[in-house]
């Protein structure tokens, strides 16, 4: 297994960092430290209508940062989406596209188990959603045991009955193929969800790597947590407006 799952892909690893000087260094100094050949992937930081030390700080940590500055196309969406086109664009060519948030710390083995999996023939997995700090609040605790139960109930079950499984908003891979075939345009507020039905009415599933650990930062106070929801029922809604006649007709 070891030589047939050596590291071989090449990956460009993304950050989308909207006003984050107070975490940004730590993701970037977290994926520095992967257990993945240094060559073979490499570290981009979008600093996204940042008016802080964000982009600064990135660099001083390792990162390669690209500013962007939009007012009217605001958010993660549009800013992935802004990035994807200018990797496209370079010389240098990626096998893959990781997508992390500016406040996760990464497992030393993410890449290679991402390696793995592209490597058995998968183009877009979700790695494990863990929780940064489970134990901060009674909110975070209870955000943190949903995240367990979701991945070990619905994410993994799902992967191991060869069924789709879903993308989680951070903690993901997809491949330059795939992006290149589809498109992102995915720039909702849910940009991860819109991209899952994307994914599936082009009739790609979503592959599971278990032991591709992400530390995702969750909420601590309900003030916190209630706007997030808001955020993410807003993002489902218009999902489901778009998207809902298409799912059926594909389902049927």
């Amino acid at each position: 297994d070891a030589e047939i799952f050596a590291p071989k892909n090449r990956f460009a690893l993304l950050v989308a960092a909207h006003n984050e000087e107070l975490v940004i260094g730590n993701i970037v100094r977290s994926l520095k430290n992967l257990d993945y050949p240094s060559e073979l992937y490499d570290i981009y930081v979008i600093a996204d209508n940042c008016n802080d030390n964000t982009a600064k700080i990135a660099r001083e940590s390792g990162a390669i940062v690209y500013e962007r500055f939009d007012n009217k196309k605001r958010g993660k969406g549009f800013a992935l989406q802004w990035m994807f086109r200018k990797l496209f664009a370079m010389e240098k060519s990626y096998d893959a596209v990781c997508v992390f948030d500016a406040d996760n710390l990464v497992s030393p083995g993410f890449l290679k188990e991402m390696n793995k999996q592209l490597l058995r023939g998968y183009e877009v997995v979700q790695g494990y959603l863990d929780s940064k700090n489970p134990f901060d609040s009674l909110i975070s605790s209870c955000y943190a045991i949903t995240y367990w139960l979701n991945n070990r109930l619905f994410q993994l079950p799902r992967y191991y009955l060869g069924l789709s499984c879903a993308i989680g908003g951070t903690g993901f891979t997809v491949s330059t193929r795939v992006l290149k075939e589809i498109g992102w345009d995915a720039t909702c507020l849910t940009e991860d969800l819109e991209f899952t039905i994307k994914l599936v009415l082009a009739g790609k599933k979503v592959y599971w790597a278990h032991n591709a650990v992400v530390y995702d930062e969750k909420p601590i106070t309900l003030a916190q947590s209630w706007k997030q929801r808001k955020r993410w029922m807003q993002g489902q809604a218009d999902c489901a407006c778009r998207y809902m006649k298409k799912l059926l007709v594909k389902f049927m």
